[in-house]
């Protein structure tokens, strides 16, 4: 799979207002807005080398240096939290950035360097680690850890981040895992593809993000597919799998007979929503507020899913496809979508999750309807931060609809 990066998020990369744009050079231990939790809760707690504590649970994969990798999982080190919250993003847009950073961060990541086609000698950690990303439950764990605790925190463009890190010698579930039959069944079955294991999990009503866990630990697809892949390709490959099987649905439905427009914003984004009454298109439009002198980024399909990849706004672009064919797949209908969202200054890279959840709470608001794309544009315009005209220069289905709305006209 290639490693391939949006420009937009390069940007997204490296912005953190927490650490004055520095987001790699933040240090717990000296972070004005956490270095309290660090010092009461973590450093207490750190006295030795081994650490015991739940886990949400957690399972990522690193990407650099593949195919040799960092692989790991999490424990919570603060007493306060709920363990089940901070694999939950769907749950996340009900908290404001700070506190989301706090949940995040109290997840001290315990780390091993592997082949994504894990050597023999490696066999019973991972087999730990898959045991626990399978479960629908937080799991505990003991670790042992090889070293001293970084406390330099991840920020990483589309996972959401994390806390102190350490190297681990061992890792041992300290009781028992909660894995549904279905799954089991599935990840006891070396001949099903993976694609046919996602859209099945996905239909018995597993989420996308356990669904993401699931992949990422090699846990699916025939015995010869089965091998670790970095958290950040599953993301983006299992919102793709997931909407192509939506878009099947979709296409089958009739065409809405309006345009419909819905926003929402939270944690410092926004997103505005319109409907349009065609068959499947789809344009986002993604605008930083930190870089009103540059262009918003875009992509967009027409008809039928994109084959090569959307590389202006990435894994955004298919996160955003899944929500909005998840909504009319619901409705058994079918439309065009355009979305423009926007990115505040105020932003802090959380990862890829919130343009899924927000596009998908947009949704759920009220809609506005109109019966001509100029009505549902002029609508639209005082709310957008930046101006209508910075989009329009950007956008490839607007002047598309616009001229197919003078041939209907005459």
């Amino acid at each position: 799979m290639k490693n391939l990066y949006a420009f937009s998020e390069t940007n997204e990369e490296n912005i953190c207002n927490v650490c004055h744009g520095l987001a790699r050079l933040c240090k717990l231990s000296t972070c004005p807005l956490y270095r309290g939790l660090f010092r009461e809760t973590l450093a207490e707690k750190l006295s030795g080398r081994q650490l015991s504590g739940p886990s949400p649970p957690t399972f990522l994969v690193g990407e650099k240096g593949y195919p040799r990798v960092a692989l790991g999982s999490a424990l919570v080190y603060a007493d306060d939290i709920n363990p089940a919250l901070l694999e939950s993003p769907s749950k996340w847009l009900d908290f404001s950035v700070n506190e989301l950073l706090r949940l995040r961060l109290s997840l001290l990541l315990g780390l091993t360097i592997t082949h994504v086609k894990t050597p023999i000698n490696r066999r019973d950690l991972l087999t730990t680690l898959q045991e626990s990303a399978a479960s629908v439950k937080p799991v505990d764990f003991e670790i042992t850890t090889a070293g001293s605790v970084k406390t330099l925190p991840g920020f990483s463009i589309r996972t959401a981040p994390y806390g102190p890190s350490a190297r681990v010698e061992k890792v041992k579930l300290m009781g028992n895992v909660s894995i549904p039959r279905k799954v089991d069944s599935y990840l006891n079955d070396p001949y099903v593809k993976a694609e046919e294991t996602l859209t099945s999990l996905y239909k018995a009503g597993h989420d996308e993000y356990y669904l993401t866990r699931l992949f990422s630990a090699g846990l699916l697809g025939t015995a010869r597919q089965r091998k670790l892949v970095p958290t950040e390709w599953s993301i983006t490959a299992v919102d793709d799998i997931l909407s192509k099987q939506l878009y099947k649905q979709v296409r089958q439905y009739s065409i809405i007979n309006e345009y419909r427009v819905t926003s929402y914003s939270a944690v410092e984004n926004s997103a505005t929503v319109v409907l349009t009454p065609t068959p499947w298109m789809y344009e986002l439009l993604e605008g930083w507020l930190r870089y009103m002198d540059k262009p918003p980024y875009s992509d967009h399909e027409i008809l039928r899913p994109r084959k090569t990849y959307a590389e202006n706004t990435g894994g955004a672009y298919y996160a955003v496809r899944f929500s909005l064919l998840k909504h009319l797949a619901e409705r058994r209908e079918q439309s065009g979508a355009i979305v423009f969202f926007e990115i505040k200054p105020g932003w802090v890279p959380l990862g890829v999750w919130r343009f899924r959840e927000i596009v998908k709470k947009a949704l759920e608001q009220r809609t506005e309807r109109f019966q001509s794309l100029d009505e549902a544009l002029a609508h639209i315009e005082p709310h957008l931060s930046i101006p209508l005209h910075v989009y329009l220069k950007q956008s490839s289905l607007i002047p598309l609809l616009r001229k197919q709305q003078k041939i209907d006209i005459q």
